[in-house]
């Protein structure tokens, strides 16, 4: 019987037993989703201690030669656009789960001069450091900032990494000044990719992804952590289902899964799925979802 569920107390059902394709981690895990609120989570859930063992030495969010790492920085090119335009270049700004820093050198190159990270990976916070950058090697719930010190702090892909996101998010609630935004994105079960590829989703990506939210449990998190302004928005990354195809041919076919955790040909099932994603964005929800809202400023 699946544990209830971690966010809201509720029965869950079992849902199956899923693997990992990309990175070959050994071991089965066991995914539950809550029947009231829809959360998605391992069962049990791993120790916090145990995670470090889930992120090999070619893991994409620490390596700079990757094909992964090459279209990021497109896509955070254009993320650090969109930052400074809610907040603008002066800005106190924090990512939670910096990686190597390339987030950070986007928002730099955009003329924003305060930028700290946090890395609970030793090697990717060096990185990051070696780029100039200041950076707490750790978890953002320990981190020993006094509260109100951030304008900005973003999670990108982060809460779905961590045992217990709503912690997350409290802490980071405490760190923005009044008038503070919280900026991220994380995966969304509620989308058509999920119900389809199931133990194969993409963005399942086990073991390293705990606890997965929709976009609409997401909402009514923040918004009882005190958020105001809740935005939604669906991101175009594809990969649910190019990932998706590449753990099913794997699986099905015995496909070969370099140790970067994506097929050499991984860029032609993005540009496959790209209008996919996008008519996705449009008439539905995505696998993507970004999330965007403020604390109360002072009155």
């Amino acid at each position: 019987m699946a544990t209830a569920c971690h966010l809201c107390g509720s029965e869950a059902v079992d849902l199956f037993y899923g693997k990992d394709y990309e990175h070959s981690v050994p071991g089965q895990w066991r995914i539950a989703q809550c029947r009231t609120c829809g959360l998605v989570y391992q069962d049990p859930l791993p120790k916090p201690t145990d995670l470090p063992a889930f992120y090999p030495s070619a893991y994409s969010a620490y390596n700079n030669d990757t094909i992964i790492s090459a279209l990021f920085r497109t896509v955070y090119a254009q993320e650090a656009k969109r930052i400074t335009r809610l907040v603008g270049p002066a800005a106190r700004i924090l990512d939670v789960g910096c990686g190597n820093g390339a987030m950070l050198q986007a928002l730099k190159a955009r003329g924003c001069v305060s930028l700290s990270g946090v890395e609970l990976d030793p090697e990717g916070a060096n990185r990051a450091r070696q780029r100039g950058f200041e950076v707490v090697t750790g978890e953002l719930v320990d981190a020993d900032w006094p509260a109100a010190s951030f304008d900005l702090i973003r999670l990108g892909h982060v809460i779905e990494h961590v045992c217990d996101p709503v912690a997350v998010l409290r802490r980071a609630f405490d760190l923005l000044r009044p008038g503070g935004v919280i900026y991220g994105e994380t995966p969304n079960v509620a989308c058509l990719d999920f119900k389809l590829f199931k133990q194969y989703w993409g963005a399942l990506h086990l073991p390293r992804h705990v606890i997965i939210f929709s976009d609409i449990n997401l909402r009514r998190t923040l918004l009882d952590l005190g958020f105001q302004n809740v935005k939604m928005e669906w991101g175009l990354r594809t990969v649910g289902w190019s990932a998706g195809i590449q753990n099913f041919l794997a699986d099905k076919l015995g496909l070969s899964i370099p140790a970067s955790g994506r097929v050499r040909w991984y860029g032609l099932l993005i540009l496959v799925f790209l209008p996919v994603t996008a008519c996705q964005a449009v008439l539905s929800k995505t696998a993507n979802v970004r999330f965007i809202a403020r604390k109360a400023p002072l009155s």
